[in-house]
């Protein structure tokens, strides 16, 4: 029976081909702004999950402290099975690479300024390469040993351009201070990355400035295939690091990446926090893990800091919110349309059939029959009209994904160099199929239940 009502649901839907285009189109147009909208969000969710991302380094960083003759702890360590065991806790990491930093003053004739200075290995570190936008030199040229990508913010304040050597200055791991040189190699467009002022060296160069061996590091940066993994990533690591013997502490993206040298020179963040807690703010390391608490750690000994950028993506993505409420709004605002459109067109509908509905009583048709081929007739238009829209978002959406956008604007960090990106996901797309349906089911569901009370005797006779 239900297959007679689907037959003679379609037949209903192919008999007036006019205003099934257009109640079709109307739902078809719907669905297409509610996918566009969805998949351009989530697309700048993203972006500025990678944008954030920049600035911390990695999507979970594990920052290192190994404790020195005098028991102090400093911000390096020197463990391959660190990495090895972040590798193998999950298939959903993309590159796990050693990153270091420092807060540096550089110099360029009678000017200085200070700023972070990040070491990266160029080799691993794709997502630079991605998303920063350069507007001076190459990316070949950063290959060469002693160069600098600065961000151009800084390079305008100076007058540099690419070419220019500068000098800095920074504190080495253990406290004592170093000039060195660097040549620009590239300058990059640091209103595109949300404002990011902070300039990349080879990760190398910033070691040996830093008076650091050969196989130290500050932190291991993990750099994930989806950032809303960032947390589940962190709890794995954790989890995977203290298996395996580590002391490790868990924080708040907030907190990632001391930016000093010795880790008690750091600025004031959960670095500071978990070092304090470590030390017991007397410069005596001591465990801070709940295996070895008040045990005095000895020279050589590291403990690990695991943190994600998550929390930092929160301040900067309170403007996607806004956008995100304008798209929830025009989603509900489609769904009312389109459900008043079917609401009326069946109501029509109605009055056009009363015969029709009279004589299907008379041959047999329940009521339940009647009412069963009206909503089948909706939810056959309404999805198909659905699936229609959601099909045609896919080429508009990636087509509008090429067209440039002022990356300096105020949804600047939720660009990917200067355009949109679209992202939907098959979880959005069948949501709104789903919602479009039921709000086709509901808006046909009173035309169909007064059909279903046609009497048919008084349905002949009026339309005699």
């Amino acid at each position: 029976m239900r297959l007679i009502h689907l037959k003679l649901a379609a037949r209903n839907v192919r008999r007036q081909p006019h205003r099934t285009i257009a109640l079709g189109g109307a739902v078809a147009f719907s669905a297409l702004v509610m996918a566009l909208i969805s998949g351009f969000v989530n697309g700048m969710d993203l972006a500025i999950q990678d944008n954030v991302t920049l600035y911390s380094g990695g999507h979970v960083l594990i920052s290192g402290y190994t404790a020195s003759w005098s028991g102090r702890l400093q911000n390096r360590f020197a463990d391959d099975a660190v990495a090895k065991t972040v590798e193998s806790t999950g298939s959903g990491i993309r590159t796990v690479s050693p990153i270091a930093q420092s807060r540096a003053t550089v110099v360029f004739g009678t000017r200085e300024i200070q700023l972070m200075l990040r070491g990266v290995d160029w080799s691993r570190d794709q997502l630079y390469h991605d998303s920063l936008i350069l507007t001076g030199g190459d990316w070949k040229g950063l290959e060469d040993s002693r160069t600098m990508l600065m961000s151009a913010q800084t390079a305008d304040r100076f007058g540099l351009a690419a070419g220019d050597q500068v000098i800095v200055r920074l504190s080495t791991a253990s406290g004592q201070q170093n000039v060195t040189d660097y040549k620009v190699a590239a300058i990059y467009d640091d209103g595109a990355a949300g404002g990011m002022n902070t300039a990349f060296v080879a990760f190398g160069d910033l070691t040996a400035d830093l008076n650091m061996k050969s196989n130290e590091q500050q932190q291991i940066a993990v750099f994930l295939k989806n950032s809303a993994a960032a947390e589940e990533a962190a709890q794995a690591i954790t989890a995977g690091l203290s298996a395996q013997g580590f002391t490790v502490s868990r924080g708040s993206a907030s907190n990632a990446g001391a930016s000093g040298a010795a880790a008690p020179q750091n600025s004031s963040t959960g670095s500071d926090s978990f070092v304090s807690s470590i030390t017991g703010g007397a410069g005596t390391a001591v465990s801070g893990s709940s295996q070895g608490a008040g045990r005095r750690l000895s020279q050589g000994e590291a403990v690990y800091y695991v943190s994600t950028i998550k929390e930092l993506a929160g301040e900067i993505g309170s403007a996607l919110g806004s956008i995100r409420w304008i798209g929830y709004a025009v989603f509900i605002l489609m769904l009312i349309v389109s459900a008043t459109g079917i609401s009326n067109s069946y109501r029509m509908v109605l009055l056009e059939r009363t015969k029709e509905i009279g004589m299907l009583r008379c041959i047999g048709y329940k009521k339940k029959d009647v009412f069963s081929s009206f909503i089948w007739e909706g939810i056959l238009l309404a999805g198909g009209a659905a699936l229609v829209g959601i099909v045609l978002a896919l080429p508009i959406g990636f087509g509008i994904g090429f067209i440039p956008f002022n990356p300096h604007g105020d949804f600047g960090a939720a660009l990917v160099q200067g355009h949109l990106r679209f992202a939907p996901t098959l979880g959005q797309f069948l949501l709104i199929l789903v919602f479009v349906t039921i709000v086709a089911i509901a808006a046909v569901f009173l035309p169909a239940r007064r059909a279903a009370e046609v009497v048919p005797v008084e349905a002949l006779r009026k339309t005699a």
